[in-house]
Formats: C-alpha cells, structure tokens, sequence
C-alpha cells in the first residue's frame, strides 16, 4: 500500500463521512430515529411531522463534565 498525498486522504476521510451520514438519513427514514454521538458532541435525524427529516446537533453531558452514577 503506497502513502496517499494529503490531498487523497482527505477526499477519502471526506467520502467515508458521506456515506455515514447517508446511511444514517436512510436508517432514519426507514425506522424513525437515528443518532450518532462522537467527541461530546450527538448527530440526530428524526422524522418531522410535516414530512422530511429534522437534524439535531447536541453538546452531550460528558462533554459538559457532568457525571453518571
């Protein structure tokens, strides 16, 4: 496997994004809700009442430090 240039990797980093969020979206639309949580922060699709998809992009409480018992 040869080293990419830094142009190519991030083109590919770019394309794996894509397809996640797409699958996703998919999942979503199929059952109803659909969320990814990564860095503190959580990626939400759920359906809208009128039709369509609603995004939500939230601060999760680990990232705001908070504990769990």
């Amino acid at each position: 496997m040869s080293k990419g240039t830094f142009l190519t990797n991030n083109w590919l980093i770019f394309a794996i994004t894509l397809v996640i969020v797409a699958a996703m979206v998919v999942i979503s639309v199929v059952q109803g809700h659909m969320a990814f949580e990564m860095a503190g922060l959580e990626l939400s699709f759920t359906p809208h009442e009128d039709g369509g998809l609603r995004l939500a992009v939230i601060r999760t409480a680990d990232a705001l430090g908070a504990t769990t018992l």
